[in-house]
């Protein structure tokens, strides 16, 4: 049985998304260890002697310690898994870094705006674990939501057009991210002390696991997912929606249309009026908004589960081993 280490990232959803994966490699009958990045101890890694590692960002390669698994462990396969958005000046040196790492490695991302970034890079959309997200609809606590960063003067500027439209939203963050929006610099171009008062009570917290993230997105009416950080793919957030039988509506790209039946299986917007006349029209008509979270459950089911992109990994890693 061969073995494989999974390095999560520190931060949902992202650590989510690879906790996907882990459990995809272990329903594909690996012998399956992880960790989180900040409590990876070296030597239990090393010990482990893993047959194939599996990480999500840059930091073990930078810090050596892939490095120090290769010199023991020359047969070791490295798979490189990007799920956001990368920018080619700010991570230069991480990207000259992976491009002269001397283990065998297998590189995805999620986003194929990478593509020409990152030498050798295949696209490999998210996966969902789509059992942890299962629920049973059994009506709405919550009308509007949105999982994103908050800081990120774009995704504060649809959160504060749906406040100032709707009166109040649900909005979940990391705590950090939430205190440092309310320093942004779109406040002071809005210069409206009640909408931003109004944001705050918005806040509904961090919510960090699966089950209390699906609980939240079935029974919203609407997940509002903006495409902040997979300028060309599918943000992670919309498999979690979906998956939880819920009814997403996303900032519209290329990826989101080719992999999704737009319509059917979610909704799509370009811009913030867009969006508040897309939310209207549900509130309008809830019994389309629940076919569509119905359909895009089936669709998480039989397109975007995790044990099917594991098999893609697998068939990349026996066609890289036959060569």
């Amino acid at each position: 049985m061969q073995k494989v280490f999974v390095v999560l990232p520190d931060k949902p959803p992202y650590s989510l998304c690879a906790k996907s994966f882990a459990k995809g490699f272990k329903h594909a009958g690996f012998y399956m260890e992880k960790s989180f990045s900040s409590e990876l101890d070296d030597n239990k890694f090393i010990d482990f002697n893993p047959d194939i590692v599996m990480c999500f960002d840059f930091m073990e390669l930078n810090d050596g310690i892939l490095e120090n698994l290769h010199k023991i462990n020359p047969n070791c396969l490295f798979i490189f898994d990007f799920l956001t958005a990368i920018n080619a000046k700010t991570h230069k040196k991480d990207i000259a870094n992976l491009s002269h790492f001397g283990g065998k490695k297998l590189i995805f991302t999620a986003d194929k705006s990478n593509l020409p970034i990152i030498e050798n890079s295949v696209y490999l959309p998210c996966g969902v674990n789509v059992r942890k997200y299962k629920n049973l609809f059994e009506g709405y606590n919550q009308g509007i939501s949105m999982f994103a960063n908050p800081d990120d003067i774009n995704n504060l500027k649809i959160m504060t057009d749906l406040i100032e439209h709707f009166g109040k939203i649900t909005f979940f963050a990391d705590e950090f991210d939430y205190l440092h929006s309310l320093e942004n610099e779109l406040w002071d171009e809005l210069n409206n002390p009640e909408l931003k008062d109004a944001y705050r009570k918005s806040y509904g917290g961090d919510i960090s696991s699966e089950r209390e993230r699906s609980k939240v997105m079935s029974t919203s009416f609407v997940t509002v997912v903006p495409a902040s950080h997979n300028h060309q793919g599918v943000d992670f957030t919309v498999f979690e929606v979906i998956a939880s039988s819920g009814f997403a509506i996303c900032e519209e790209t290329s990826e989101v249309k080719r992999l999704f039946d737009v319509g059917r299986e979610i909704e799509t917007y370009k811009y913030s009026r867009e969006l508040i006349d897309k939310i209207e029209f549900y509130l309008e008509h809830p019994s389309f908004a629940r076919t569509i979270a119905d359909n895009a459950r089936m669709a998480a089911v039989n397109n975007h589960s995790v044990q099917i992109r594991i098999r893609t990994i697998i068939d990349k890693i026996k066609k890289l081993k036959s060569n």
